[in-house]
């Protein structure tokens, strides 16, 4: 991928501010021992955490329905209640809260990019601004949790290694990870999902090989959302496993699948470039619902065809502020029917029920096309 901008999550306040933001290549490169796909050429300097980052997806309630599933399922099929959890990467603090309020437990999240006052705490929960490291091993838990954060991290097995050490030898210690799925981007060339921030991509293989590697035995592991999410749970364990899940493929087989991507990758986004024109053509007003990483990566791709003036976003800490790199800004729904878009581009198809919805609501009936 060309040309990318080096943010996509940050809050820019101007328009000016939002085209000056850097851009980079993002080089993909799978490993051949272990399938872990990475951006070669990630630039480790930069500071992606600590400027106004903005990855809050609570005020969906799509997303909290999800978000209460499978916390609740991990909570009773490990019987975490009553107990200290640490979330590693807990952003605004939305899913340590829940952890602890339908568990009845403590919890502590950790995250230089933790905004104070954002939320209302649960009453038994704390928040450190910092990194995780071994220091952290010290804090009392009986589960750690760590939701799309690792595919932020460029050396994952440092962190990984990281967080095995912080952990007492003997301590049941149950761990929840959560991260994008590489299978499903591959599979449908789904171009929209890599951006630059996101330097690590994981499958079902290479991240339980990358626990078991580490002295963790992996105890499940499954898809969610669509299969855009790839949850992993697993314990210390005493010596490298090779206990394999049937979920996981082989190394030959995801080798095959980034094959594929590069055939049919070009075809997608010259597929979707010509629809993109046809519209520009009639006149269509064309607008993208759902802003954050996933726009930037698609509307990078087609910024150039200036067929997409608005995108729409429910979060209020990102309305008002101008997408990275592109410079548009987002709105509100209710601004919307300012526009009365012919065509509404929906950057997450999970979401498509919710935003008809709201569409319907407000008396706009366009016609849905869902990533």
């Amino acid at each position: 991928m060309k040309n990318a901008p080096i943010h996509s999550l940050v809050t820019i306040k101007s328009y000016e501010e939002a085209i000056a933001i850097p851009r980079k290549d993002i080089t993909l490169t799978i490993c051949t021992d272990c399938g872990f796909v990475f951006n070669s050429s990630f630039d480790t300097s930069i500071d992606f955490f600590t400027n106004g980052y903005e990855d809050q997806q609570g005020f969906s309630s799509t997303f909290r329905m999800f978000l209460t599933k499978v916390t609740n399922r991990f909570i009773d099929k490990y019987n975490i209640r009553d107990k200290d959890v640490v979330e590693i990467g807990c952003g605004k603090g939305d899913f340590i809260n829940l952890f602890c309020e339908l568990g009845n437990n403590r919890g502590i999240g950790i995250d230089p990019a933790y905004v104070p006052g954002r939320n209302e705490p649960h009453p038994n929960v704390s928040f450190i601004r910092e990194f995780y490291s071994e220091k952290h091993g010290e804090l009392p838990m009986d589960a750690i949790t760590c939701r799309h954060t690792m595919e932020h991290i460029h050396d994952t097995n440092t962190f990984v290694k990281t967080i095995r050490k912080s952990l007492k030898e003997g301590h049941d210690v149950k761990l929840l990870i959560e991260v994008p799925c590489i299978v499903r981007i591959l599979n449908i060339q789904a171009f929209w999902d890599i951006f630059y921030e996101h330097c690590s991509y994981f499958s079902p293989g290479s991240l339980a090989r990358l626990f078991r590697k580490n002295k963790f035995e992996v105890l499940d592991t499954y898809l969610e959302y669509d299969n855009q999410y790839l949850f992993l749970e697993a314990q210390p364990s005493q010596s490298v496993q090779s206990t394999v899940h049937p979920l996981e493929e082989s190394v030959t087989e995801l080798q095959e699948a980034v094959d594929e991507f590069v055939v049919k990758i070009n075809d997608q986004l010259g597929s979707w470039r010509k629809n993109l024109q046809e519209m520009k053509d009639k006149g269509q007003k064309v607008v993208v619902w759902g802003g954050g990483s996933k726009s930037v990566g698609f509307l990078t791709q087609f910024d150039d065809l200036q067929v997409i003036e608005h995108v729409v976003d429910i979060n209020p800490h990102m309305q008002g502020n101008f997408i990275p790199g592109i410079g548009i800004q987002y709105i509100t729904p209710d601004q919307l029917k300012e526009v009365m878009p012919d065509v509404v581009i929906i950057m997450n198809g999970v979401y498509k029920n919710e935003i008809n919805t709201m569409l319907a609501e407000r008396g706009m009936h366009p016609e849905l096309i869902c990533l």
